[in-house]
């Protein structure tokens, strides 16, 4: 195993890389619900590892819900489902109405960050709005929004931690949304990111830019939003072939540096 690493994997320890196979073919179906997992020995040879790392890879799918071993019989599949207990329960919530938003921060009217314009025009003045949703009791997507100052003023404060801002844009500013933008990309959370969302520091968490622009391609609202990535799930739905009709967004790109 150590023979097949590189720098991106060989600091994880030996007994989680062993997990993630054994997880993986779980997962793939190469070992189904009540089928009978090779013993230690032959996982050892398989691995070239000990049986002190086979032992505790075991335990770590046990514990998820995926494995029972028991003495004298073998260890065998319980659960095709990967997702730990926690997991699970995080699912059940996030199908539910359980869901909180936690105003962090109103900072005060600022001019908006260069890095933040985009292709865009920039107003006079943003407020910027930090916000935290929650699921259940748990963190999900950490918000930093920037309204302009003067539409920004026309929203009643009390419906902040109950709407969307792009709702309240939506009733309350005089300048309608005319182009709205969203980019999606795979980054890792640093150490506040991690503190705020309750996840490991260089967990992979989903980041988005949304951009609400009006008719003169003057930014109305920018947002910048990390979710938790193992929270996270989005499906996009495209009426048509989306090869032939070329539907924007529909297939990643690379990231320019």
């Amino acid at each position: 195993m150590r023979k097949t690493d590189t720098a991106y994997t060989s600091r994880v320890s030996l007994y989680l890389k062993v997990a993630n196979i054994l997880r993986s073919r779980i997962a793939k179906g190469l070992w189904r619900e009540g089928d009978r997992l090779p013993n230690i020995m032959s996982l050892c040879e398989e691995f070239n590892v000990g049986r002190v790392t086979v032992r505790q890879a075991l335990q770590l799918l046990s514990e998820e819900g995926l494995i029972d071993s028991r003495r004298g019989r073998g260890t065998y599949v319980t659960s095709a489902h990967t997702q730990n207990r926690e997991n699970s329960k995080t699912s059940r919530i996030l199908e539910g109405e359980d869901q909180t938003i936690k105003i962090l921060e109103i900072a005060p009217p600022s001019k908006l960050p260069h890095a933040l314009k985009g292709n865009y025009a920039a107003g006079k003045e943003y407020v910027r709005i930090r916000k935290l949703r929650c699921h259940g009791s748990k963190p999900f997507c950490l918000m930093d929004i920037y309204v302009l100052s003067d539409i920004f003023d026309l929203f009643p404060k009390e419906e902040l931690s109950n709407r969307t801002v792009a709702a309240l844009i939506q009733q309350y500013s005089p300048i309608p949304i005319h182009t709205a933008r969203q980019v999606l990309g795979i980054n890792v959370a640093d150490y506040e990111t991690a503190n705020l969302l309750h996840c490991h520091m260089a967990a992979p968490i989903a980041e988005v830019d949304r951009f609400f622009a009006n008719a003169d391609g003057e930014l109305i609202s920018r947002g910048h939003y990390f979710y938790r990535g193992d929270m996270f799930y989005m499906a996009t739905e495209h009426m048509g072939d989306p090869v032939s009709d070329s539907a924007s967004g529909w297939l990643p790109v690379v990231k320019r540096s």
